[in-house]
């Protein structure tokens, strides 16, 4: 993590899509989850020249609460044009981009949407989706390259809490971990939309209880987040009470609903994950070496 370098805003060139460059392709899909027992939508983003030929890495970006997986291809979000330009400049690893419905409430439980613990219960239950259900069914039909080291979970708002959650509780299987703008419920609170929050966890019980925490663990939030509030940055001072290696950075002047603060967010997730920044590190070492030899000749 002492490598990366946070760019606080995405630079514009990034969030646009571009004549000559090629983007990922978006795959509606249909599964079956044992989870909830019933069949699930699925959206999966392939990398432009995907092939079965090559082992690629996903990354698991979670939507916010009472969304879908279709509500982060907004064009503003940059879900799409982000990584195809940032894939364009070598600035980011192909990866397999999923977008998931993170409401998966157990069979008899669903209830009608609403800012209550009752329907958080469903975003809750999620993780069993994901881990017994959506991960198998992906390693199944794509070429994945398995393993927490090309494995990356990160979400916005709700998906920035849940990203968390099941981060901290599945190091084992996630080696990089995104939360962007959290929401409330981490840890016991109040908010002015919900009331109390129980919380998944304690405070003293934020941290990973393994000797191999996740390779990158990035939180973010706007200065100016109306809608979650001191929340994200509570989870950072409880990450650092905690000793918890991690990145926290601020998005200046920028609200909740703000498309630069999911921008921003997912600018240097991408480039931070998969060994990307381990390559640049070697390229740069290559030139340094060409340089000096080329020195030498004159």
């Amino acid at each position: 993590m002492d490598k990366i370098k946070i760019t606080e805003f995405c630079p514009a060139e990034f969030v646009e899509r571009k004549e000559g460059v090629e983007y990922p392709s978006i795959n509606q899909l249909t599964y079956y989850s044992t989870t909830t027992e019933s069949e699930r939508p699925l959206i999966v983003l392939l990398p432009p020249n995907y092939t079965e030929t090559k082992k690629y890495p996903v990354l698991y970006l979670l939507h916010g609460i009472m969304g879908t997986g279709m509500f982060m291809l907004q064009e503003g979000f940059g879900t799409v044009a982000i990584p195809g330009n940032l894939y364009a400049k070598n600035m980011a690893k192909e990866m397999i981009i999923v977008l998931p419905d993170q409401y998966a409430p157990a069979p008899g439980t669903e209830v009608e949407p609403d800012l209550n613990e009752e329907y958080f219960a469903g975003y809750n239950n999620f993780i069993n989706d994901l881990i017994n259900d959506i991960m198998p069914f992906l390693e199944k039909n794509y070429s994945i390259a398995t393993g927490r080291e090309n494995t990356a979970l990160c979400g916005y708002s709700f998906g920035g809490r849940n990203s968390l959650y099941i981060g901290l509780k599945r190091p084992d299987l996630f080696g990089y971990i995104g939360a962007f703008s959290p929401a409330p419920g981490l840890v016991p609170g109040d908010d002015i939309f919900t009331g109390h929050h129980t919380g998944l966890f304690s405070e003293d019980e934020v941290y990973y209880h393994t000797e191999n925490p996740p390779f990158v663990t990035m939180l973010s939030c706007g200065t100016n987040d109306t809608v979650v509030g001191t929340f994200p940055k509570s989870y950072h001072e409880i990450l650092t009470k905690n000793n918890q290696k991690h990145i926290w950075y601020e998005i200046t002047g920028m609200d909740h609903q703000d498309n630069e603060s999911l921008t921003s967010a997912l600018y240097n997730f991408l480039t931070s994950v998969f060994g990307q920044l381990e390559d640049e590190k070697e390229e740069e070492k290559k030139r340094y070496i060409f340089r000096e030899n080329t020195l030498l000749l004159y």
